[in-house]
């Protein structure tokens, strides 16, 4: 997936290790992939469907779901970390064709999917293009596919709180707008639709957050990032910058900006 979250540059090996070793405890913490997957399932077509690809499929958590709501005579679930792939195997107890493979590369034959579900895979790609292409090339005329992404403005309040306690410095992932995706959706299909949804969650301290994000292998993923360890007085300066948002009742928010795409081939 050779990722990339806006300007910034990542390797596909950072990408898939961080994943990878947050695969164990990657389902405790993983509130919004649960939430944004049940939404996904509601937007693809139901009833019994041919080959099913599930496109970086984690943990594999959605995979029963797609077994229950599709019926697939085949069922393929694919992702660019070995240790997220070996964890869905092992833990899911379904018959699938695993794959460890590049969004970009799919190692599977012209038109020979009619449905591909992907969630929260995409704004991780450096080259999303390449991505829409190979779900074009392998979708059968008439197949769907629906992706959910994330947007710009995710974390807008773990993005100020950071530039108030370490100024000039960043520290949380940048991602594409809907309108770059928009762009890049029209240049690869001819139907396809893009939503918009916000979602909040709340935690009791920044650094409640801060923890989840590294459990989910979410992490800020620059490569030119500062080397070493955050001082602890950054920390400090960030926790009580975040105090601003606190809502009394349900604690500090961290906003997550999806979009949900909807594409025919």
């Amino acid at each position: 997936m050779n990722a990339k979250v806006s300007s910034q540059i990542v390797r596909k090996s950072r990408v898939a290790d961080d994943f990878g070793q947050a695969a164990a405890r990657y389902d405790e913490v993983a509130r919004l992939q649960r939430q944004v997957g049940e939404q996904l399932m509601t937007r693809l077509r139901p009833g019994e469907a041919g080959h099913v690809l599930d496109l970086g499929c984690g943990t594999g958590y959605f995979l029963p779901r797609l077994l229950e709501a599709l019926a697939p005579a085949q069922l393929t679930a694919s992702d660019l970390s070995p240790g997220m792939i070996r964890y869905a195997r092992e833990q899911r107890g379904v018959a699938a064709d695993w794959l460890v493979a590049d969004a970009e590369s799919l190692p599977l034959g012209d038109a020979s999917v009619d449905q591909v579900f992907s969630s929260l895979m995409i704004q991780w790609c450096s080259d999303p293009v390449a991505v829409l292409r190979e779900v074009r090339r392998v979708l059968k005329p008439g197949g769907e596919a629906v992706f959910s992404t994330l947007t710009d403005g995710t974390l807008h309040e773990l993005r100020e709180a950071w530039a108030q306690a370490d100024p000039g410095v960043e520290h949380v992932n940048q991602f594409r707008s809907r309108s770059e995706y928009e762009q890049l959706i029209k240049s690869v299909f001819d139907h396809a639709g893009i939503e918009s949804v916000p979602l909040t969650f709340w935690y009791p301290d920044a650094m409640a957050l801060l923890h989840e994000l590294k459990e989910l292998g979410a992490r800020y993923k620059d490569e030119g990032r500062r080397a070493g360890v955050t001082a602890p007085g950054r920390f400090r300066r960030l926790k009580q910058a975040y105090e601003q948002w606190r809502d009394p009742a349900k604690g500090l928010p961290a906003t997550w900006q999806v979009a949900f795409i909807h594409i025919q081939g």
